[in-house]
C-alpha cells in the first residue's frame, strides 16, 4: 500500500513539479533567515529593524484601537504621534500586525512575516518568469537565483530594511507588465498597474528607480513603440490605473510635503557621490559576501559571463544585460553623482540602491539563456547550473554565519519585550517638523500664561485629549503631539477654541513642531486627529479602484473560462 502511495505522489510531482518547487521555496524562506534571525533566540540587529517594529506595533495597536488605517503612528516617540502612515504606507505590514494580534510575540511577528515575504519572493519571481518563458526548469532556476541574491539577503538581514525588500518581492510582477506592453499583448497593461502600485506602497524609491529602468527599455525600443502607437497607450493606462490604486498614499504624502517643510526637506542626509564607490570595492565586498551593499560575487561572476558570451544572447536578453550594466555603472563611483545633489535624483540617497535593478536583470538574462551561454555540450552546461545552485546556497550559509559573529549586533529575541519605539524615528527623523528642537514627555501639557488655566478630568485615549477648563482670558495650550495637518480641537460649553497650528514660544523655549491651539472661556475641550479631505478622498478613490479592479479581472476570468 505504502509503495502505491509513493508512486502516486512520484507520478502528481512529475505532473505538477510545483509541488516540489513550493516545498523547496518554503524550506529555503526559513533556512535563509535561520542562523542570522532564529536560532537560540538571537538575531541580528538589522540597521532599520527597530524602526520597522515600532511600525508594526504601531499598527497592531491602532487596530486594537479601531483605527484600521491609522496615518499616524502613536507607538514610535512613546506617544507623540510619527505621520509614518502618511509617508510609508503600512499596506503590506498588515500582515505582521495581524500576526502580532494573535498573540506573538513582537519579534516572532517580525520572523513570520520575513519567512511569508521570502516565501512571496520565491513564488512571484517563479509565476513572473514562466508567465512569460513557460519554462519551469528556467523558472525555478530564476526564482532560486532572484530569492537568495546576496543584495536582497543584505535587505533583509544586514539593513532590515523592509519596504526595499517588500519592492523586490514585486519587481519580477511589474516587469511582466512592462514586457507584454512593450514586447507582448498590450492588452495586459494592468499587470504593470499592479506592479507598479505594489511597488509605490512597498518603497516609494524603489518604484522610482523602476520608473529609470522603464525609460531605459522603452529607449531601446523607440522605433518599435513608435511604430505601434497602441503600446504606447497601454503605457499611458496603466501609468492612470496606477496614480488611482495608489492615491491613497500619493495625495495625502503630498499634501502633508506642501502644507508644512519637514527634514527630509532639508539639507540630505546623505549625497550620492559621499556613498558611492569604486567598482573594486564592490567586488571586495562581494568576496567578504557581508556588508549592507554586498551585490554578491555570484551575480559579478554570471554578468561577466553574460558579457563574454554576449552574441548568443537574444534581442531582449541584450538589452537586459545592457541595462543591468548601465545600472551597475550608475553605482558606481566614477559616474558624476555630484551633479545632481541638489536634484530630486538624490532622493535615492545610495547609489547602491541601483544593485536593485543589476541583481534583477543579470540573474533574468542567466536564467533565460545558460543553456546557451555555457557549453555547448548540455551535460556540462547542467553541472555548472547545479554547482552555481549548491554554491548560493553555501553562500547563504556563509552570509549568516558571518553576522552572527557581530556580538555587537546580536540581540535575545526576550530583549524586545521592552520594547518601546521611542527612539525610533528612522535615520535622520526625516518625518518631523523643520526646524524642530524641543521635546515634550507625552503626557505633558502646557500653558501659556502657566498660571490661567484651571482644568480637571484630562483623559486621553490613543489621539484623543479631553479635559474641561476654566481661563479668564485667551490661553494657548500645547499639546504633547506632533503637528500635522488633520488635527482638529473643538469645545463644548461657553468658551471657544482656535484651528489647530503649529506651536510658539513657552516659557522663552521654542515649541516648533508640536500641536498648539487658543482657548477661551470655559467648557470641554477635546483634540483629536480627523485627518484631511483629501486622504477622505484619495481612500475612497483607490478603494473604489481596486473594488472595480477586482471585478473586472473576476468577469474576464468568467468569459474566458466560458469560451473555452
Amino acid at each position: 500500500m505504502s509503495i502505491i502511495k509513493k508512486n502516486h505522489w512520484c507520478s502528481k510531482i512529475r505532473k505538477n513539479p510545483q509541488i516540489l518547487y513550493y516545498s523547496f521555496f518554503f524550506l529555503l524562506s526559513i533556512g535563509s533567515i535561520y542562523f542570522a534571525l532564529i536560532k537560540n533566540q538571537t538575531l541580528f540587529y538589522g540597521d532599520d529593524l527597530g524602526f520597522h517594529l515600532a511600525r508594526i506595533e504601531g499598527l497592531a495597536e491602532s487596530i486594537t484601537k479601531g483605527d484600521y488605517f491609522p496615518r499616524i503612528n502613536y507607538f514610535i516617540t512613546g506617544g507623540m504621534g510619527y505621520a509614518t502612515g502618511i509617508f510609508y504606507p503600512d499596506t503590506f505590514l498588515y500582515p505582521a500586525a495581524l500576526i502580532r494580534l494573535l498573540g506573538f510575540s513582537l519579534v516572532n511577528s517580525y520572523i513570520l512575516f520575513v519567512v511569508l515575504v521570502n516565501f512571496m519572493t520565491f513564488i512571484i519571481a517563479y509565476h513572473s518568469f514562466y508567465c512569460i518563458r513557460k519554462s519551469a526548469s528556467k523558472s525555478f532556476l530564476f526564482a532560486f537565483l532572484y530569492g537568495l541574491s546576496s543584495y536582497r539577503l543584505s535587505d533583509v538581514l544586514y539593513r532590515a530594511a523592509v519596504g526595499e525588500y517588500l519592492a523586490l518581492m514585486f519587481l519580477p510582477l511589474a516587469f511582466v507588465g512592462l514586457f507584454f506592453i512593450i514586447f507582448g499583448d498590450c492588452k495586459k497593461w494592468y499587470i504593470l498597474a499592479v506592479g507598479m502600485s505594489c511597488l509605490f506602497l512597498a518603497h516609494l524609491l524603489t518604484s522610482v528607480i523602476f520608473i529609470f529602468f522603464i525609460v531605459c527599455l522603452m529607449v531601446l525600443n523607440f522605433s518599435k513603440l513608435i511604430k505601434e502607437k497602441e503600446r504606447l497607450v497601454a503605457l499611458l493606462l496603466a501609468a492612470g490605473l496606477t496614480i488611482l490604486f495608489v492615491a491613497n498614499a500619493l495625495f495625502p504624502m503630498i499634501e502633508q510635503l506642501v502644507f508644512q517643510r519637514l527634514r527630509v526637506q532639508d539639507t540630505p542626509v546623505f549625497y550620492l557621490q559621499k556613498m558611492a564607490q569604486p567598482l573594486i570595492e564592490y567586488v571586495e565586498i562581494a568576496l567578504q559576501n557581508v556588508r549592507f551593499n554586498n551585490i554578491g560575487i555570484f551575480v559579478l561572476g554570471l554578468g561577466f559571463i553574460l558579457c563574454i558570451r554576449s552574441k548568443r544572447l537574444s534581442r531582449l536578453n541584450k538589452q537586459l544585460l545592457l541595462i543591468g550594466l548601465i545600472f551597475l555603472f550608475l553605482s558606481t563611483s566614477y559616474f558624476p553623482h555630484w551633479r545632481f545633489h541638489e536634484t530630486v535624483f538624490n532622493a535615492i540617497q545610495f547609489p547602491w540602491r541601483y544593485f536593485i535593478i543589476v541583481t534583477f536583470c543579470l540573474l533574468w538574462v542567466f536564467a533565460d539563456s545558460w543553456d546557451n551561454v555555457l557549453f555547448k555540450n548540455k551535460r556540462w552546461s547542467q553541472v555548472v547550473v547545479v554547482s552555481l545552485i549548491i554554491g548560493v546556497l553555501f553562500s547563504t550559509l556563509d552570509v549568516q554565519q558571518k553576522l552572527a559573529s557581530f556580538t555587537m549586533r546580536q540581540t535575545t529575541h526576550d530583549t524586545f519585550e521592552t520594547f518601546d519605539g521611542k527612539g525610533e524615528l528612522g535615520f535622520g527623523s526625516e518625518f518631523l517638523p523643520s526646524g524642530m528642537t524641543a521635546w515634550m514627555k507625552p503626557t505633558d501639557l502646557f500653558s501659556n500664561p502657566p498660571e490661567n488655566i484651571q482644568s480637571k478630568n484630562l483623559e486621553r485615549k490613543q489621539n484623543v485629549f479631553s479635559f474641561d477648563y476654566e481661563v479668564p482670558s485667551a490661553t494657548k495650550v500645547i499639546f504633547p503631539i506632533l503637528f500635522y495637518k488633520g488635527y482638529q480641537a473643538k469645545v463644548e460649553g461657553e468658551g471657544t477654541v482656535s484651528t489647530v497650528h503649529d506651536a510658539g514660544i513657552f516659557d522663552g523655549g521654542k515649541m516648533h513642531g508640536f500641536s498648539e491651539v487658543t482657548i477661551t472661556g470655559r467648557g470641554h475641550l477635546t483634540f483629536w486627529y480627523e485627518g484631511t479631505v483629501i486622504q477622505k478622498c484619495s481612500f475612497l478613490l483607490s478603494m473604489i479602484s481596486w473594488l472595480l479592479f477586482s471585478l473586472y479581472l473576476l468577469f474576464k476570468i468568467r468569459v474566458e473560462k466560458n469560451k473555452s
